[in-house]
């Protein structure tokens, strides 16, 4: 059984899988796939911590892909986030699907972690405006979004040998 029109291989939705890659010179892109819960987490938290030191200043986890989602993992993501400002690493949520936004808006999370509505907007958003957006109440990126947010955006991506790829054990 496959999962695409090209024949990929059928992923267990119960599974977590996270590949991240060097994005410019000081930010890093994580994208997230499957079940978001504070034990997948927990299985991929070495991958985000090896985020955290490998000098980037900018992490953002693309979270389209995330099919389950928990209150425990909003909670996670809370304390990350503390423990990346803690090493002057700006940490970013992009792209929340319809599960993760569900549990952003019920748990009162997206007024506390910065949260936009594209990758684009979250690598292109300044310092300050990652602050105001997750400071906003109301929790839109739109605090944070300005005209053209990929004016200047640098999407050279680095080798897979300077950021972490998590993928589940067969």
């Amino acid at each position: 059984m496959t999962d695409d029109l090209r024949g990929g291989p059928l992923r267990d939705p119960a599974a977590l899988e996270m590949v991240c890659d060097a994005v410019g010179d000081d930010g890093a892109l994580c994208r997230v796939t499957g079940t978001l819960t504070e034990a997948s987490l927990l299985q991929a938290g070495q991958g985000l911590d090896l985020a955290l030191r490998t000098g980037r200043r900018l992490l953002v986890l693309d979270l389209a892909r995330v099919l389950v989602c928990d209150s425990a993992a909003m909670d996670y993501l809370l304390r990350f986030g503390e423990d990346a400002r803690a090493a002057g690493v700006r940490l970013r949520l992009s792209a929340a699907s319809p599960a993760v936004s569900r549990v952003l808006d019920e748990t009162g999370r997206r007024a506390v972690l910065a949260v936009y509505d594209s990758v684009e907007e979250a690598m292109a958003a300044a310092p300050e405006e990652a602050v105001e957006a997750a400071a906003d109440p109301a929790g839109g990126a739109d605090a944070a979004t300005t005209a053209d947010t990929t004016a200047g955006t640098d999407t050279t991506t680095g080798t897979d040998a300077e950021l972490p790829q998590q993928r589940p054990s067969p």
